[in-house]
């Protein structure tokens, strides 16, 4: 009798070990932590470029076929025609457009006299040749509006239209004002018009001003996106060299990019006027994130901790499932248990960013202070640290790929990217660094910036 009694004891202490306790603890407040990240202003070189051949095009298409022409005689006793021998020829010195018109003239004159009741008359007509040189200046408002000012330099007869009957000359001075004067309103015009529509600034800024704006994703594969908000616009004074006229410009701005998750559109922002300024040196520094969202972290814990078991002595516990969240600044790991206890338990830890490794692991994890008030009551052999060790290796994450495809996608872009046609930018990273984690509702963000240079170019368009 007393030994079935002995039996009956051990087998009720064996099942009484057996019994799984129930864990309820209470969930750590989820909260986050307004990231605190300085937003670092770049400044993009620009540089504006006019091809002179665009503005000699534009001014022989508008001065085509026959420039002048007056038929009626009767008023000065001169019919007049004017038009282009050859194409226009543009050269540019400094901030003068110079410009060589050789036109072909027509002239018809003579006299008409009435004698004695007889009336006598006779024409002559002549063919010549003139060559005329205008210059005209420019200069760049800060409005991004264009002042010209074009005035005739020079003109040279090279075939005089001249002929002598009957001691009758051609009046080639006359003929020569006339030709001048009526051409210097509509060359003038011609010249300040293809100005304008050739180096139309505004537009231009306008353009990449709007464009620069816009969220682009510069990567697929990564998620890689990048965007500008520009400050205000700088620019030194115009340089023209090898038949091109240069405006060269600075945007501050700030750059950001982001790897994973698309960076919203701000609001837009006109086109300031510009800052004049001595020089500009281009040098950029790109805010950049990396999104690590929750959902990869459950993916890992899936297939590196989800299913490993925990002892101790005659207990165990299973890792059945983990979610992520944060709390004042911190990761918390919420851990499901079942086995010798069942439930939920609660891991909290720091987050840090080895900028030589690129790796993100988490510091100082332990239980928050609720799980250990009840682990100490219901399961207190559950408070030894090999339970978070066995943990806290898999939430060390390599971001090496993630970091190398915005350093990749970032030169490649800064090595020939075209915003639209006509706008491309170029230039290279020289060192990124990381010095800031943050935590939203749904990923780790790992911030820093990426430095280097960077110049934006405007070709003609």
């Amino acid at each position: 009798m007393r030994r079935i009694s002995y039996i009956l004891l051990t087998i009720a202490l064996v099942l009484s070990s057996c019994k799984s306790s129930q864990l309820s603890i209470e969930k750590p407040t989820e909260n986050y932590l307004q990231p605190t990240v300085q937003n670092k202003v770049s400044t993009i070189g620009m540089s504006l470029d006019l091809n002179v051949q665009d503005l000699e095009a534009s001014v022989n298409n508008y001065l085509k076929n026959i420039i002048y022409e007056d038929n009626n005689i009767k008023d000065d006793n001169l019919m007049l025609k004017v038009w282009k021998q050859q194409n226009i020829h543009i050269t540019i010195n400094g901030n003068k457009i110079n410009c060589t018109i050789p036109l072909k003239v027509w002239a018809q004159t003579g006299f008409k006299k009435t004698i004695l009741g007889a009336t006598l008359q006779q024409y002559y007509q002549a063919n010549g040749a003139i060559t005329i040189d205008l210059s005209t200046s420019y200069q760049l408002q800060n409005n991004w509006q264009i002042n010209t000012n074009t005035n005739i330099t020079n003109y040279v007869w090279n075939q005089e239209p001249t002929i002598k009957v009957a001691g009758y000359a051609m009046p080639i001075a006359a003929i020569a004002n006339i030709t001048i004067n009526a051409l210097r309103k509509k060359i003038n015009k011609a010249i300040d018009d293809a100005i304008i529509k050739n180096m139309d600034v505004k537009k231009m800024m306008t353009n990449v001003w709007q464009q620069t704006q816009q969220p682009m994703q510069v990567n697929k594969e990564y998620n890689v996106w990048l965007k500008v908000t520009p400050e205000n616009i700088l620019s030194t004074p115009m340089v023209a060299k090898n038949n091109h006229v240069y405006f060269n410009l600075g945007m501050n701005a700030i750059i950001e990019t982001s790897v994973g998750k698309p960076l919203e559109s701000n609001k837009q922002i006109v086109l300031p006027d510009y800052q004049y300024v001595s020089s500009i040196k281009p040098d950029f520094s790109i805010n950049t994130n990396v999104n690590v969202n929750f959902d990869k972290l459950s993916e890992i814990a899936a297939k590196q901790i989800v299913g490993r078991t925990f002892d101790e002595g005659n207990k165990h516990i299973t890792i059945d499932k983990l979610n992520f969240f944060g709390h004042d600044g911190s990761l918390v790991v919420e851990t499901h248990v079942k086995g010798t206890a069942t439930g939920t338990v609660y891991c909290i830890g720091k987050l840090n960013f080895d900028n030589e490794t690129q790796t993100l692991s988490i510091s100082d994890f332990d239980f928050d202070v609720k799980t250990k008030n009840a682990l100490v009551k219901t399961a207190n052999w559950l408070m030894h640290k090999r339970f978070l060790k066995m943990i806290e290796p898999y939430l060390t994450i390599s971001l090496k790929n993630e970091i190398g495809q915005i350093v990749k996608s970032t030169n490649e872009m800064l090595g020939n990217y075209t915003i639209m046609k006509g706008i491309t930018i170029n230039g290279k990273l020289e060192n990124v660094s990381f010095d800031n984690i943050s935590i939203n509702s749904s990923s780790i963000v790992i911030s820093g910036s990426l430095n280097g240079n960077l110049k934006m170019t405007i070709n003609q368009f």
